[in-house]
């Protein structure tokens, strides 16, 4: 995904770790949705956003940390954590 391959990593470091929920994720697809916690937004997840994040697959109502950019196509996960992770590297 195009989308993906061009992220300046400078700019998904900038973004700020934002509290989400996973709607949906289809591992055979590869791909699925999540929402931030208070928007109605829905932030695109791309299966190699995970992989490159350390994750193989998300269950629906997971919490998230992510970086969120917009893409081509709307609002886009650049990076994810689980939540319990994020809190982890904060500390």
């Amino acid at each position: 995904m195009a989308d993906i391959a061009e992220l300046d990593q400078q700019s998904v470091a900038d973004a700020p770790l934002e509290p989400g929920r996973v709607k949906w994720f289809d591992k055979g697809k590869g791909f699925g949705f999540a929402n931030i916690f208070g928007r109605d937004d829905d932030v695109f997840l791309h299966v190699e956003v995970l992989r490159r994040s350390g994750l193989s697959d998300l269950q629906p109502g997971e919490a998230l940390a992510m970086r969120v950019i917009d893409g081509k196509r709307g609002k886009m996960a650049a990076e994810v954590h689980a939540w319990e992770a994020a809190l982890q590297k904060d500390t």
